[in-house]
């Protein structure tokens, strides 16, 4: 090999070798690290989600479990089969809402709403202490007729709740999750809105 050949051969080992430490450097100065093979896929596939979504989660939680306490209210009070029927049915979707939620909130490494939140009867279309003890008082049909009305209005307000993260929540099951509610509960409404005609 000659002189000037085996010159130019150490001059690119020497670029080569530089280049790498630059780039090694510059990786590091940004506080990154090159992702290991099929990271960036594992990521692009993840679902995403918003704060709309987490929002959703927490406010449809503490509203349900108002609706489940509804439900409840009708077991010793109502004497309409179909109010006692919608209950139990209220009780077991709702509940299962609720596991569902609470699963995708643990997995974010969010708070879970506690059961006995206060803070979250200040929130929209959530009933006030005094309408639910207006309840309580009641029974037989006097209680079916106010109990259906309170319950449609409740319904109408997680309608809302569930258009709102379908327009802004980007968690796919959530917004599937959201527009079932939705279909549900105005299907709910609908025949509540019947009943009371």
């Amino acid at each position: 090999m000659s002189t000037r050949r085996s010159h130019r051969h150490r001059s690119l080992a020497v670029i080569v070798s530089m280049s790498t430490t630059l780039i090694a450097g510059c990786s590091a100065a940004a506080g990154e690290s090159p992702p290991p093979a099929g990271a960036a896929a594992v990521v692009a596939g993840a679902p995403t989600r918003t704060d709309a979504d987490v929002r959703f989660s927490q406010e449809m939680i503490s509203h349900h479990r108002q609706t489940i306490q509804l439900a409840e209210l009708a077991a010793d009070r109502s004497t309409d089969t179909y109010v006692r029927e919608l209950a139990e049915k209220i009780k077991q979707s709702e509940s299962a809402d609720i596991e569902l939620m609470s699963g995708w909130l643990r997995s974010w490494k969010v708070e879970v709403p506690a059961g006995n939140d206060h803070a979250a009867h200040e929130m929209p279309g959530m009933l006030s202490a005094t309408q639910i003890s207006s309840l309580k008082r009641r029974s037989g049909s006097d209680f079916d007729t106010l109990w259906l009305g309170v319950l449609g209005k409740h319904l109408g307000s997680g309608v809302q709740m569930a258009e709102i993260v379908v327009a802004l929540g980007q968690h796919g099951p959530t917004g599937d999750l959201a527009r079932k509610m939705a279909a549900e509960q105005r299907a709910r409404i609908s025949e509540i809105t019947e009943r009371l005609a």
